[in-house]
């Protein structure tokens, strides 16, 4: 049993390294601004190569191309409704009409993801816009993105982004002043 479980942490890790080819090349320039912070000019160029590298990235697709039609109708309610913070598995799964286990289950067998993380990276998506085009607070951008408090959004930011929401509001800011 003990072997299994094994084989299939190894498969897990290889299918998300396959989704994401660029994410250890960016989690290593992250890690090198964080070396290089005391040479400002080092870290001007780490920053630039970690930007550009982000900018090449493509749109992650929410909605997988072949789908279970409850899956896309989930995914639709969670675009719609992500900023409310009393959403959940059991609000989502009654909108479709099945338990909170299987609708948990559809989604990672159709598209990878369990709930919780289509959730935060449609709520991370929409604070990257809100970071970047707007001077709102981190706490208000918390808020407008369905989170009951900075704690919560914090740690959620660092954990998809690698960093907090005013590094890298920061980062991105430096990288459009570079190209202007």
């Amino acid at each position: 049993m003990a072997m299994r479980n094994v084989s299939r942490a190894a498969h897990d890790e290889s299918t998300a390294s396959e989704r994401d080819p660029m994410a250890p090349i960016i989690g290593a320039l992250q890690v090198l601004v964080d070396c290089v912070e005391n040479n400002a000019e080092s870290a001007r160029i780490v920053r630039a190569l970690l930007m550009r590298l982000l900018q090449r990235l493509p749109e992650p697709s929410l909605v997988p191309r072949a789908t279970n039609f409850r899956v896309a109708r989930v995914l639709r309610y969670l675009e719609e409704q992500f900023a409310d913070p009393a959403i959940g598995l059991a609000s989502a799964a009654q909108q479709v009409d099945i338990t909170p286990s299987h609708l948990d289950r559809l989604l990672k067998e159709h598209t990878g993801l369990p709930f919780l993380q289509h959730l935060r990276l449609i709520r991370m998506r929409h604070a990257e816009g809100l970071l970047l085009t707007t001077t709102s607070s981190i706490k208000e951008t918390a808020y407008a993105c369905g989170y009951g408090g900075t704690c919560s959004f914090g740690r959620d930011f660092k954990r998809t982004h690698g960093c907090a929401a005013r590094a890298w509001r920061a980062m991105r800011q430096l990288h459009e002043a570079s190209l202007n």
